[in-house]
């Protein structure tokens, strides 16, 4: 899957099947864009709000969402209820979590700097090592433990990861919107805001 940063070998969704499904299911093209699914994100799937509340709930200047709600609206992603009053369709949201997996024979520290780039988006990630000496371990260990990521070494688990994510709805929903593409082999570039 290619993700916002980067492409892990492997991209594990934990949970949310149902939601993913129907998300798969509606025919609104994946929100690639960081500032369209931060828009959709912040909307209520039942409470309509106008541009101006959608602008305060992400802390961004209202003509910034103004820009993009015609754009949104047009494709799907919001729904206009009355005028300037929107809410989001139900299954934009986030779907499980997605954890992010990283492969390496050797170089424990290429591996770290590559994971911590998917934690940007993802909720959490796995480093998984070949052999590394007792020193190295420790040393990944300490450093994986503190992002909160997982860690295997030769075959054996040494931290699991936290599943619970710390981040922003708006990054949630980022995320999830590109398992959407992948899933349905639809990726393309974001468009610019």
């Amino acid at each position: 899957m290619t993700g916002p940063y980067g492409i892990p070998d492997f991209t594990a969704i934990i949970g949310g099947r149902d939601a993913l499904d129907a998300r798969l299911d509606y025919p609104v093209p994946p929100l690639l864009n960081e500032v369209d699914a931060a828009i959709v994100a912040v909307a209520h799937a039942n409470a309509a709000r106008s541009v101006d509340a959608l602008a305060r709930a992400i802390g961004w200047p209202s003509a910034t969402i103004a820009r993009r709600v015609p754009h949104l609206v047009k494709s799907g992603g919001l729904i206009e209820v009355k005028a300037n009053l929107y809410v989001r369709p139900p299954s934009i949201k986030p779907h499980g979590s997605i954890i992010a997996v990283e492969a390496k024979v050797e170089d424990w520290r290429k591996a770290l700097r590559q994971v911590r780039t998917y934690a940007v988006w993802a909720d959490s990630y796995v480093v998984v090592m070949g052999d590394l000496s007792k020193k190295a371990t420790q040393r990944m260990c300490d450093e994986v433990e503190r992002d909160q990521g997982g860690l295997m070494v030769a075959g054996n688990w040494i931290v699991r990861p936290r599943l619970e994510s710390t981040h922003s709805r708006q990054k949630r929903v980022w995320a999830a919107e590109h398992t959407v593409a992948a899933l349905r082999n639809d990726y393309q570039p974001s468009p610019s805001p």
